[in-house]
């Protein structure tokens, strides 16, 4: 409710004025500070305005031909009774006419928050830590816009970021602002003098404004749609949970084994990047070191971390033992001379006998050189942020009207809230599914998500309200929203 003006009688007179600021900010706008207003009052034939859009048809002889003509990108305001009823941004001007001298246009007028910096540029906010309230990323993103203080109508909340790193990417701001509020049931609106502020989605608070019969003429319905049945919020635990894969290969690696080195140590990750967990590690021979023609060495595992293993292949004590026995027989053996046996005349060849026995030797350990295929087989698994599912439903709908809407938000922080979220969307997106237009006495005070109670009890969240401003016209409001 805007507290700027008060009740409005059924006899209530308004006067309204048009006016042009071709260099005013929105700062100046909000704060009232700005000294280049223009009156269009006397040119302005049609006028209508809403809680997001005006159109002013205007017509003059030669007033305002020139530098003087309203030009998109400048501000447009309305103001009722000398107080400022309402501003935007000119968006653009359309039907021009030139007609026995008399020109005419069309002025369509947009609250700031339509404009492509709001709506449209996609943006990356800043990192933010475990704690961080959700208020304080709010301002951040309003002041992103280029707002200050005094643009900003941001209460406090208790709401705070519950993971670490917490970022919003590849959002426009108004989806931004739209996601962080939404689960503590608040939506972003830009009010009538330009303020950025929150408005409830709860309609079983209280009324904001009651009207008595005389206030208001008209109830009539506007449209209609099935109702949902069910909203589904889905939304990242808090807290980490363990969550185990099947049991699978995790990695694989050729050792070769033999005299040349009596350990051999592998250490092995679970994954590419090192990063994988994995437990219940065991190691799977394909291809044996031991497949040639004695058994070499002995092959272990052992699983040392949550990301990596270890294979071991270590030697047997008598392979490096006998070729060396056997290269130092062969050289020793070289020197042992050849006998003679007489009659008849016979050369014995002692020590080459010797040494072709200890060439044999070397040549079985040479041959014995494995080559062992490896795999390493375990359950991986991971500690993660379980995306939970809280749904509300409607019990009493029928099965063939079933109509369910999925909202993912990360900004929940526990079941609790999660819970409150989805009975909320619920009452607001079936009640709002039927939507009424109610006419009553021009009440300034209205606001776009104030609820109206009527004299006989029935209550009206407002979506929007459109008045005729145009001079001669009924002092009237046309309410639209549904049954709170």
């Amino acid at each position: 409710m805007d507290w700027r003006w008060s009740p409005c009688s059924i006899d209530y007179q308004r006067v309204t004025t048009v006016w042009y600021h071709p260099t005013a900010t929105p700062l100046e706008m909000v704060s009232n500070t700005h000294s280049d207003s223009v009156e269009l009052t006397e040119y302005v034939n049609r006028l209508s305005q809403s809680s997001s859009e005006a159109q002013a048809t205007l017509t003059w002889h030669k007033e305002l031909d020139g530098a003087n003509q309203p030009v998109p990108g400048c501000i447009f305001e309305i103001r009722e009774n000398g107080l400022m009823l309402w501003w935007g941004i000119i968006e653009g001007l359309s039907d021009y006419q030139l007609s026995s001298g008399q020109r005419a246009l069309t002025i369509t007028v947009r609250s700031r928050d339509a404009s492509t910096l709001w709506r449209d540029t996609r943006r990356v906010s800043e990192l933010y830590p475990v704690g961080t309230p959700l208020h304080i990323i709010t301002r951040d993103i309003a002041e992103s816009l280029g707002l200050t203080s005094a643009e900003m109508f941001i209460g406090e909340t208790s709401g705070s970021t519950v993971h670490s790193n917490t970022q919003l990417a590849d959002l426009t701001a108004w989806e931004m602002l739209s996601v962080l509020n939404l689960p503590s049931g608040t939506s972003p609106v830009v009010d009538a003098i330009g303020r950025l502020k929150f408005i409830s989605r709860d309609i079983s608070r209280r009324a904001d404004i009651v009207l008595t019969k005389s206030n208001y003429s008209s109830v009539r319905g506007s449209k209609a749609r099935p109702p949902l049945t069910a909203i589904r919020i889905k939304w990242l635990d808090p807290n980490l949970s363990k969550v185990s894969q099947q049991d699978q290969q995790l990695a694989a690696e050729t050792i070769t084994a033999g005299y040349f080195q009596i350990r051999q140590r592998k250490r092995i990750h679970f994954s590419q990047d090192g990063r994988q967990r994995a437990e219940n590690t065991h190691l799977v021979i394909r291809q044996s070191a031991n497949s040639s023609f004695v058994r070499v060495c002995e092959e272990t595992y052992q699983q040392l971390t949550q990301t990596e293993g270890e294979i071991v292949l270590e030697t047997s004590f008598w392979v490096p033992t006998l070729i060396t026995a056997g290269m130092g027989a062969m050289l020793s053996t070289a020197f042992i001379p050849d006998a003679v046996a007489v009659p008849p005349v016979e050369t014995i060849p002692t020590g080459r006998v010797i040494q072709a026995v200890a060439g044999l030797e070397v040549l079985l350990v040479m041959a014995s050189i494995g080559t062992g295929m490896y795999e390493i087989w375990g359950t991986p698994y991971d500690f993660i942020h379980a995306r939970n599912t809280t749904e509300a439903y409607d019990d009493s709908a029928p099965e063939w009207t079933e109509k369910i809407i999925e909202i993912e938000n990360d900004f929940v922080m526990d079941e609790t809230q999660a819970q409150a979220f989805a009975v909320r969307e619920l009452l607001y997106q079936v009640r709002e599914a039927s939507v009424f237009t109610v006419s009553i006495v021009d009440d300034p005070r209205i606001e776009k998500g104030d609820i109206i109670e009527l004299e006989d009890g029935e209550r009206i969240y407002v979506l929007d309200y459109r008045r005729d401003l145009t001079s001669g016209a009924e002092a009237l409001l046309e309410v639209q929203g549904f049954r709170a």
